[in-house]
């Protein structure tokens, strides 16, 4: 989960100030209102830029994304309550299923701040190595199954798919909880003026990277991190086999973000890589709906 950088700044928009030619002067011999600067031809005041649009400015940049910001920061906690509502119809005959879930989230957490230490104290360049992302992905898909088979040992009697699901769901409810701390935390650092908020919005203004676009993109992450974790678990506890296939799904998702990275900003949201972990957790989720109704 990246942050989206901004910065608060209170530069105000640039003004021309120059009379255009053609503007009569108060000495004009030819008579009239010296303050009168109308464009003879009946193009209007020329003094009038109301047509001309500017580029946002820094503080206008701020704005929007403390905006932007806070919209998803309820807009999260109300997704998960809708996925919730969604696997009620799905409940297994214990809600302690959803912990076990919760647990496997907060398990994938913890090895995701692992590696991020390790790479912090050993060398840097390892946060973009392709074999480190896979290592990860492989440990949480090993970590995801270990939690399927205590899910059918613990509740041998309910069905699988039911389990998955709510195994699953467990495990994106930790991952929306963590998005909205983080959404959270960059709208009160892009809002509280800082060095740090003044360099991520003088990046923004110079890669032309809108705060709508830079917001929709995070919610877009969000939702394929869910539907990948929800069709992922279910189509594990299927097929213990599919562990293979979940495992290269995630591995793509994550080398899509590499990509991603390795692009300037205003790149990002125009290839198709900036979507493919939507789509892959999409992709996933739909192979999981094609297991349930084949059963």
């Amino acid at each position: 989960m990246t942050e989206i950088p901004g910065r608060s700044t209170d530069q105000p928009a640039d003004v021309r100030t120059d009379v255009p030619a053609g503007a009569a002067p108060e000495n004009d011999p030819q008579g009239g209102d010296p303050h009168d600067h109308s464009d003879p031809h009946g193009h209007g005041d020329p003094h009038d830029h109301s047509d001309h649009e500017h580029p946002p400015t820094g503080a206008d940049l701020v704005q929007d994304l403390v905006k932007g910001l806070s919209i998803l920061a309820l807009l999260l906690p109300v997704l998960g309550v809708v996925l919730l509502l969604a696997i009620l119809p799905l409940a297994p005959t214990s809600p302690a299923a959803l912990l076990l879930g919760i647990g496997l989230g907060a398990a994938h957490l913890a090895a995701l701040v692992v590696t991020s230490m390790f790479v912090a104290r050993t060398r840097k360049q390892l946060a973009v190595n392709p074999g480190l992302l896979a290592v990860r992905s492989i440990l949480e898909e090993v970590l995801r199954v270990a939690a399927v088979l205590l899910a059918l040992l613990l509740w041998p009697a309910d069905i699988r798919a039911e389990l998955g699901v709510w195994v699953g769901a467990g495990a994106a409810l930790v991952w929306l909880a963590l998005a909205t701390a983080q959404t959270v935390s960059t709208r009160r650092r892009i809002a509280r003026p800082s060095e740090w908020s003044q360099d991520a919005v003088a990046t923004l203004l110079s890669e032309r990277v809108g705060a709508r676009g830079a917001v929709l993109m995070r919610l877009l992450d969000v939702v394929g991190t869910v539907t990948f974790h929800i069709g992922a678990t279910v189509l594990v506890i299927l097929s213990p086999v599919l562990v293979i296939g979940t495992a290269v799904l995630s591995i793509g998702s994550g080398l899509s973000t590499l990509v991603l990275q390795r692009r300037a900003p205003a790149e990002r949201s125009r290839t198709p890589w900036a979507y493919a972990p939507l789509g892959i957790g999409l992709l996933t989720l739909a192979l999981a709906s094609l297991g349930l109704v084949g059963l």
